[in-house]
């Protein structure tokens, strides 16, 4: 008896240094992963990540390279409700949607982002911390616990890069317009802010020859679009914008997302409640373009940017781009999405409800989904 007894002491002890050492692990491991950005899988090609501290210290323009580069994208504001969609490669790269904490100095955010160049996988296996760290900085648009709501479309350089924009204030700080979105949610509550803030600092271009952004940047009771040419900054009060310059007399080279923009138009009234904008957005997911049938001739620089009409062979190029597009959705449906493809979707919708700081996602085109909701806690 006094050996089982002996050994249950034993055993008892033992259980509680083996409970021991498990709780000094899991303390260990939760405190790397608050390090490196804690990510929920949330679907494929999705991921939560939220950031309790991060560094408010501007990045210079060198770390652009790590964000994506072309892209289309359009955004609508109606009432209470901002619609955006992020067009690019339909590639196995994985959207984030980016939580950020409030502190002192700084608004809670919610907001949607990426980074080139990796695979959900590689964020499974653990991004590196250089890569994690960068994340805050690199959402393409979000909303603050004060409703202001912030994202970026590209515009094609004006005149092909004839008119220049080396920055909108030399004598300022600089702060390249590809990480406008995380300054202005975290420091400003209204969009009048959000322009005053901008004032404050040297606006540099996008690091690319032939694009730039503009932004879309709504409150409550307010929305601008921003653009930045020939050194300046342009600001008017707009509703709808897709990929070329609005806020100048002319139509530029390369009118962009010129159909886009007539649906958004024309539809504008759907966007009326949290639904209706979802919906409003499917209208102009980007795989529409390879329905030749649609005739999106802006997209492939067929419609001539002085009379606004296709250009010579332009339905035959939509054809032909139609077919291809079959292909790879053979492909696809057979392999899933490549890592590298000429093929584009609509590879992120946002819609935001700007009173209640909520938002849905949806990634891919997956529309026969319902979206992912989340909300500012």
């Amino acid at each position: 008896m006094k050996n089982i007894k002996a050994i249950r002491i034993i055993s008892a002890l033992i259980a509680v240094a083996l409970i021991a050492l498990c709780i000094s692990a899991c303390g260990n491991e939760k405190t790397e992963k608050k390090e490196f950005g804690k990510f929920n899988k949330v679907s494929d090609m999705l991921f939560e990540v939220t950031f309790d501290d991060f560094s408010a210290e501007i990045p210079d323009g060198s770390v652009t390279s790590e964000m994506t580069g072309d892209m289309a994208c359009s955004s609508v504001r109606n009432g209470g409700f901002v619609g955006r969609n992020f067009d690019y490669f339909m590639n196995s790269c994985p959207t984030f949607v980016v939580r950020t904490t409030a502190k002192e100095d700084r608004y809670a955010t919610i907001g949607v982002g990426r980074l080139s160049n990796i695979t959900s996988k590689t964020v499974e296996e653990g991004l590196p911390k250089e890569k994690v760290d960068l994340l805050p900085w690199f959402v393409l648009d979000g909303i603050n616990e004060k409703g202001l709501v912030v994202n970026s479309n590209v515009v094609f350089k004006a005149d092909w890069g004839e008119v220049p924009h080396t920055g909108t204030n030399p004598d300022a700080p600089d702060l390249n317009d590809q990480i406008l979105a995380r300054p202005l949610l975290d420091n400003c509550a209204t969009a009048d802010e959000a322009i005053e803030y901008l004032k404050k600092y040297n606006i540099t271009p996008m690091n690319s020859k032939l694009m730039d952004l503009h932004y879309m940047i709504s409150d409550p009771e307010k929305t601008y679009v921003v653009e930045f040419y020939n050194n300046e900054i342009l600001v008017k009060e707009q509703k709808i914008m897709t990929n070329y310059f609005i806020n100048i007399d002319k139509i530029p080279e390369h009118p962009d997302g010129y159909e886009r923009l007539q649906i958004l138009n024309d539809n504008y009234d759907e966007g009326a409640t949290m639904e209706g904008m979802y919906k409003l957005m499917q209208r102009a997911k980007y795989t529409n373009l390879y329905d030749a049938s649609n005739k999106w001739y802006s997209e492939v620089n067929m419609l001539d940017n002085q009379t606004l009409k296709p250009k010579d062979g332009a339905d035959e190029q939509l054809q032909d781009t139609q077919e291809s597009y079959k292909k790879e959705l053979e492909y696809i449906k057979e392999n899933g999405l490549r890592e590298k493809t000429e093929w584009w979707d609509t590879t992120h919708n946002s819609t935001y409800d700007i009173n209640n700081r909520k938002l849905w996602v949806t990634v891919h085109e997956r529309y026969e989904e319902k979206p992912y909701e989340f909300s500012i806690e």
